[in-house]
């Protein structure tokens, strides 16, 4: 049962014992034959064991379980009490608690943390392959930038006495350069394309961190219940 359902049960039983003491189920609000019998009644130990059964199965919270006990010790609930809230509290837990249960939430989390872990392993091997492609698209670069320079040095060097071969050495470099504009333009789209790849792994990891928050805080329920039942058998 989650903390929301705790509450709102918590709440209702309280409400229900209020109740109980004032209407409804044949103790008057004035009636002082109901408070000298109320105060008259011993507690019984069954009583608080069922009221301990009911914790461990989840139907009442902690604060319900020891407002109960409080009101076993000083003989204001009655098993007609215990039982009209017992009934009351069957039907909160069978409208606020989910049709899924625990095992059920448990697999789903970790088909869940599955299905992650495989994107991950996927955004991992494309920005792999997109930062490799990107490294030879900038040693492409560089290596043109490097053959238009040196083509523009030897046509420098030529230019007076060889019009001819420095208009070829100028025709190299324009090409060269050409084609360092071309793929600047897919390094640059690259790097947004890592950017977003980025971003989808730092979602993921989100993503993990709250699954696995879940998954923690379901065995730490699962262990709860269990020590609870290892204590009320004792």
């Amino acid at each position: 049962m989650c903390g929301g359902t705790h509450h709102i049960a918590g709440a209702l039983i309280g409400a229900a014992i209020n109740e109980s003491r004032h209407t409804g189920h044949g103790h008057s609000h004035g009636s002082s034959h109901h408070h000298s019998h109320a105060q008259s009644v011993q507690p019984q130990p069954s009583i608080t064991q069922e009221i301990k059964l009911m914790y461990a199965r989840g139907d009442i919270d902690a604060a319900a379980y020891h407002r109960l006990l409080e009101m076993v010790r000083s003989g204001e609930l009655t098993w007609d009490d215990l039982r009209e809230l017992q009934a009351r509290g069957a039907v909160v837990t069978s409208q606020a608690t989910s049709p899924t249960t625990s095992k059920t939430r448990d697999a789903d989390i970790v088909r869940s943390l599955n299905k992650l872990y495989a994107h991950r392993t996927a955004l991992e091997q494309s920005r792999k392959e997109t930062e490799d492609i990107l490294a030879r698209l900038e040693a492409d670069v560089a290596r043109l930038r490097q053959q238009a320079e040196t083509a523009r040095q030897k046509a420098e060097a030529v230019a007076d006495r060889d019009e001819e071969s420095a208009r070829a050495y100028l025709a190299v470099r324009q090409d060269a350069l050409e084609r360092v504009a071309v793929l600047e333009e897919r390094i640059s789209a690259l790097r947004q394309d890592l950017a977003r790849l980025a971003d989808l792994e730092a979602e993921l990891a989100t993503k993990e961190a709250e699954l696995k928050a879940l998954e923690s805080r379901s065995k730490l329920a699962e262990l709860e219940a269990s020590i609870r039942e290892d204590l009320l058998a004792e």
